[in-house]
């Protein structure tokens, strides 16, 4: 089984961050995704995951897989997730599926990269997601705008705010570009007022820590106070070389693979001094298109049943 705890390393010179205790996955189910590398005391942080191969191909089937099995937590706000243990399982999936796209044009959709950062956020961090726009959507292929993640950590700290970005991209270096300029634009307090009073407006009651969250949202609450516990998680996908280049897990693949993590990952450490609390996710890819392409046939499979 693949060991959750962190890797920690990083210089002494950045912000200290021990960050949440990663939620560990049940013993009869092993993480899909392994660790390559995990830096949790520096800001920014890093978690850096792969699919590995099997049969010595890059595993996109099982990827598109682990992404589908999310897809009910994903779609449903957390108040609804035990329904679909009982004998309304399938119809919430079918809905579910009917929600995310329908269209035969799915390279151009950003879903999968939401679902992603949903699936890693829950395992890796152990937060809980306050509101799903995808569970507000008026057609089944509108584009939400805003935030690609809004969930809460409860930290031994306290609440925590985590405000997630997410580009499925196939270019490293165009992702962080543009995902750099995001987190610019949408931690400015104009921006985050007017996301607060859409995600207020839709946020039900039975949510956990409904008080608290409404209260830090509250737009007499002064953005000082909202910055002490806000989190900015940060999923980058790309094509990469290193991926391309091995057939399996080898250690000479464990090697390369975190030099090509760990020089991505160098750029936002030279952008970010923690001021704001960005972690960095990094998922390189054997092939975007390749993920994109198995994760269709099985979303429009669910949607048939």
């Amino acid at each position: 089984m693949q060991d959750d705890r962190p890797n920690s390393g990083g210089n002494s010179a950045s912000p200290s961050y021990a960050g949440p205790a990663p939620a560990r996955a049940p013993a009869a189910r092993p993480p899909f995704l392994s660790i390559r590398v995990r830096i949790d005391d520096q800001l920014p942080s890093l978690l850096g995951l792969c699919a590995g191969y099997q049969d010595q191909v890059w595993r996109a089937d099982g990827f598109a897989r682990y992404l589908i099995e999310h897809l009910v937590e994903f779609v449903y706000p957390p108040h609804e997730w035990s329904k679909a243990r009982s004998d309304t399982a399938i119809e919430m999936a079918t809905r579910a599926a009917k929600a995310v796209y329908s269209t035969d044009k799915h390279e151009r959709r950003g879903e999968v990269g939401e679902l992603l950062l949903f699936a890693i956020m829950r395992a890796y961090y152990g937060s809980v997601p306050i509101i799903s726009k995808l569970y507000f959507k008026s057609a089944t292929n509108d584009t939400v705008k805003g935030f690609d993640a809004v969930h809460f950590v409860e930290a031994a700290s306290g609440l925590e705010l985590w405000l997630g970005e997410a580009k499925l991209y196939t270019d490293a270096g165009a992702a962080i570009r543009d995902v750099i300029a995001e987190i610019d634009q949408h931690t400015g307090a104009d921006y985050l007022r007017q996301e607060f009073a859409w995600i207020s407006n839709k946020l039900s009651s039975a949510n956990t820590n409904y008080d608290k969250i409404t209260a830090l949202l509250d737009d007499r609450t002064s953005l000082d106070e909202v910055f002490k516990v806000l989190h900015v998680p940060v999923l980058i996908t790309y094509d990469s070389s290193a991926i391309g280049a091995h057939q399996a897990v080898t250690q000479e693949f464990e090697s390369t693979i975190t030099d090509e993590i760990s020089r991505h990952h160098s750029v936002f450490c030279q952008r970010f001094s923690g001021a704001i609390r960005v972690h960095v996710i990094l998922v390189p890819l054997g092939g975007k298109k390749l993920l994109l392409d198995a994760f269709d046939a099985k979303l429009k499979a669910l949607q048939t049943l």
